[in-house]
C-alpha cells in the first residue's frame, strides 16, 4: 500500500484537497478504462478475436501491420497502462 503522509502546520486543510486529487484522478481512470474497454470491444467485434489473443498475435508478427490492427495495438496497450495506474492509485491511503 502507497502512503501520503502529511506533515504540516495545516495538514488538516491540506489532506481534504490531496485525496479530492486522488479522487478525482480515480474517476479519471474509470472514465479512460471505460472508454478504452468499449474502443477494444468494437475492434474484437469487427475482427472476431479478443483483444489479448490479438495481442499476442501482433506482438508475434503473425498479424501483419495494417493500420486497423496498429490502432487496436495501441488501445490494448493503453488498457494496460491505464490497469496499472488505476491500480496503483487504489492502493493510495492519504495520512
Amino acid at each position: 500500500m502507497t502512503k501520503v503522509i502529511i506533515e504540516s502546520d495545516s495538514a488538516s486543510e491540506v489532506k481534504p484537497l490531496i485525496q479530492a486529487a486522488v479522487d478525482h484522478e480515480v474517476r479519471v481512470l474509470k472514465t479512460g478504462l471505460e472508454k478504452t474497454k468499449r474502443n477494444l470491444q468494437t475492434f474484437e467485434e469487427r475482427f472476431g478475436m479478443p483483444s489479448k489473443q490479438f495481442y499476442q498475435e501482433f506482438q508475434a508478427g503473425r498479424l501483419g501491420d495494417s493500420m486497423d490492427y496498429i490502432k487496436w495495438a495501441g488501445e490494448y496497450e493503453t488498457l494496460l497502462e491505464l490497469e496499472q495506474d488505476y491500480a496503483e492509485i487504489e492502493e493510495i491511503e492519504v495520512c
